[in-house]
């Protein structure tokens, strides 16, 4: 009797109902944030609070991983769940403004010590939303009208956007804005129609760059951040010096001097500085280079869905979770003006890390109903 064919490693995993390799991308980011979170915690009077905060973060948002891994995606396509989940959404990005700000922002809900960003939340409820209704209107063949399919779906993401302004938080806002235009562009909706919507963008990004009297000042100083070098442009200035120190390898694991009370919010919105400063070019790269493999990946994810929803969604996940490490990263080096946002499954913060881990368990969710299993 013959024997059965042995299957490699690579055959084995390329075999499996889902995308073993995003699981393992992900769940490897979240172990290298848990790691760098301490180290560049090291400059607080209680580094070990983040460690622990960061780990348990981690450890429930592995299990909603997990859990949502095993919810058929096709489930969300449903009205009621959807404006439901969009509802609750609304409901807490209100909610906010009842609790004190912090650092001059509504952005939170707190209680007994713990806190949740309702707007990480958003995310999720704005792709499946989208994800459902252009597929309905395709189903419907409406995707070349603007009325039907671009306007409406434009009302939900400026109500959304509107509330979070208010908070305010224009990172997000951006974020919400660049998985729409994605999932628009992705569906096939024409480009004409999303020409119609350039004026009152334009129009919407002046008033909230020029008659913000902050924002415009971050637009100056990141022109030209030596102009207020201990004021406006300190924070820059130290993460780039941060990633200037660190050269090609790295000052070595732990050993950063710019997070030691140089270095604003290192163990969050400039822990790629911290990065870059320990562990060099070398790492720094590998890092982005890393988060160029999730893509990949997840936009194969989105290639072999075996349904429009499911390409949506992909395309829709992945954008948000890669595009947001983009702008991270684009903070830290002085590529764009700097704005309050996190590197996803590295920076420290539940909400972001709870709702990165959960998009990752959508997206497994897809790739487990693939049409193709290999190649």
């Amino acid at each position: 009797m013959a024997e059965p064919e042995r299957k490699n490693f690579l055959q084995i995993i390329e075999g499996l109902r889902w995308d073993l390799w995003l699981a393992v991308t992900a769940i490897g980011l979240v172990i290298f944030g848990v790691v760098m979170v301490y180290s560049a915690s090291a400059g607080f009077r209680s580094p070990h609070r983040f460690l622990f905060s960061q780990l348990a973060w981690a450890v429930l948002g592995l299990v909603a991983m997990a859990a949502l891994q095993r919810v058929d995606y096709h489930r969300y396509a449903q009205p009621g769940f959807v404006y439901g989940y969009l509802g609750i959404c609304v409901m807490m990005l209100l909610l906010v403004f009842l609790f004190k700000p912090i650092n001059g922002a509504h952005r939170w809900l707190t209680f007994k010590g713990l806190s949740a960003q309702p707007s990480e939340l958003v995310k999720i409820g704005l792709v499946l939303f989208l994800a459902w209704f252009l597929s309905e209107r395709e189903r419907d063949n409406e995707l070349d009208s603007f009325w039907a399919t671009v306007a409406p779906a434009s009302v939900v993401v400026a109500i959304l956007s509107v509330l979070i302004l208010r908070e305010p938080d224009l990172g997000t806002t951006l974020m919400l804005g660049v998985i729409f235009v994605a999932m628009l562009y992705a569906v096939g909706v024409p480009l004409k129609h999303l020409y119609k919507l350039s004026p009152a963008l334009l129009l919407a990004a002046l008033y909230l760059v020029v008659k913000v009297a902050w924002r415009w000042e971050r637009i100056k100083i990141f022109w030209d951040p030596e102009s207020d070098r201990l004021g406006k442009g300190y924070q820059i200035l130290q993460s780039l010096i941060a990633i200037g120190s660190g050269g090609s390898d790295g000052l070595g694991f732990g050993l950063s001097k710019q997070k030691l009370a140089f270095l604003p919010a290192p163990q969050s919105d400039f822990i790629f500085a911290v990065i870059a400063e320990e562990l060099g070019l070398l790492g720094g790269t590998t890092l982005i280079l890393v988060f160029g493999f999730f893509l990949w990946r997840g936009l194969r994810i989105s290639h072999r869905a075996p349904d429009r929803l499911g390409q949506l969604i992909a395309v829709g996940l992945t954008t948000g979770i890669v595009v947001q490490a983009f702008f991270n990263i684009s903070v830290a080096i002085n590529l764009v003006p700097a704005k309050g946002i996190t590197l996803p499954f590295v920076s420290a913060g539940g909400s972001s890390l709870l709702v990165a881990l959960a998009m990752v368990g959508i997206l497994l969710n897809v790739s487990a109903q693939s049409k193709e299993q290999t190649g």
